[in-house]
């Protein structure tokens, strides 16, 4: 696919490989495509239209062109000043690095019990069986969903994730997320209005939304069911890709693996690079409110900004040399764009970081060894802005 025929918001838009981004961030790292989208190919001018929301509206995040949604409604990540920061303070308040740490025993028995329970010595798909389990039940668990709905609330983030309503704000069943998804939003509102009623409320994620006050201001019961919506979408997956694409990079190179098992001082390390190279996040999008010039190119005010984040993470410009080489010894590195950068920065990213840490601990702990099936080949899952495996057919050794 060339630049000029790429457009996120049609379907069946195809992928801009690495070795095109590589010819974009050479020759034309601002692309104007045929769609009207402005192409950032570059890690520089990335990373200045994630920080400079003065210049590059957030407004619409990922939605589709001409979809307009509602200002209570909208997601986070489609906010400015002073929209944004309110409720960012709000979602700050409880997203934190100690309740995140206060996770860590969770998410150990959790992964503990299944490694544990995988096949060994013979074939496993570790994305049903591993992957996506732990980031589902970690998010449940952390907004506060009893045990017994787990199932279902997992079906519901499925459903909530691949839905059209992330670009379109609607289904076919009906306009916003209650219109949209009305099982998911009657249930969050069900679970918000237990805990609004009672006196013993359970110190989880949805109780410390409703009671989260910032200068005498609460979230209303839709911007709470906004917010946790973005937090299965933007968490949830993210995280899974996360578990998804480090599984594949350790166990397509049993040095790597057998090197990290030795060493666990290197998981961190082996996360960000994971981040780095395959960017679970391919792309955010931008509008300009004026008229801008990057790398000596002029972009009216009003476009539409594309930010390529998985080109700006192989920049060699940025990471050297070998940007293109998964490596684990890079010395001070910058930080990568996968999270973002700047005021919009992942709320939820030293949650993923945490998953990811612990199952790789445990899976080292219980597995000495593994490998692909013959024949198998990293497949990415049909979505234009994340990148993860469709499936990762492997044996465990025991």
């Amino acid at each position: 696919m060339s630049i000029e025929s790429f457009d996120p918001f049609a379907q069946g838009w195809g992928e801009i490989t690495y070795e095109q981004m590589a010819t974009l961030r050479r020759e034309r790292p601002v692309a104007h495509t045929r769609s009207g989208f402005w192409y950032l190919a570059r890690y520089e001018d990335c990373r200045r239209a994630l920080g400079d929301s003065e210049t590059f509206s957030n407004e619409g995040g990922l939605r589709g062109p001409g979809v307009v949604v509602p200002r209570e409604e909208r997601m986070i990540n489609e906010m400015d000043a002073p929209d944004h920061t309110r409720l960012r303070k709000l979602e700050q308040s409880t997203l934190n690095y100690g309740n995140f740490r206060s996770l860590e025993p969770f998410i150990r028995k959790l992964s503990e019990g299944l490694v544990h329970a995988l096949a060994r010595n013979e074939e496993v798909d570790l994305v049903p069986t591993l992957v996506d389990p732990i980031p589902s039940q970690v998010a449940a668990h952390l907004i506060g969903v009893p045990v017994g709905d787990y199932v279902q609330f997992r079906a519901w983030t499925k459903e909530v994730c691949t839905s059209a309503w992330i670009t379109d704000n609607r289904t076919e069943r009906g306009e916003g997320l209650a219109g949209a998804h009305p099982e998911f939003a009657d249930y969050i509102d069900t679970l918000a209005a237990e805990r609004r009623a009672s006196t013993q409320v359970p110190d989880d994620l949805l109780t410390r939304f409703v009671q989260a006050e910032i200068d005498g201001e609460q979230m209303s019961q839709v911007e709470i069911r906004i917010a946790l919506a973005h937090l299965i979408i933007a968490g949830n997956d993210t995280t899974t890709h996360l578990l998804g694409n480090l599984l594949y990079r350790l166990i397509e190179s049993p040095d790597l693996y057998a090197r990290l098992r030795a060493d666990r001082s290197l998981i961190p390390a082996a996360i960000e690079e994971s981040l780095r190279f395959d960017a679970v996040v391919q792309l955010l999008t931008r509008r300009t409110r004026c008229e801008v010039e990057m790398s000596g190119v002029g972009i009216p005010a009003g476009a539409r900004v594309v930010v390529g984040m998985a080109s700006a993470n192989r920049d060699p410009e940025a990471f050297g040399s070998d940007a293109d080489v998964f490596c684990v010894d890079r010395v001070d590195p910058p930080l990568h764009l996968t999270f973002g950068y700047g005021p919009h920065l992942c709320l939820g990213a030293n949650l993923a970081r945490l998953e990811a840490e612990v199952m790789t601990n445990v899976l080292f702990d219980q597995v000495p060894h593994a490998k692909f099936m013959a024949g198998f080949e990293y497949q990415r899952l049909p979505a234009y802005w994340e990148l993860g495996p469709q499936a990762l057919r492997a044996e465990l050794g025991s």
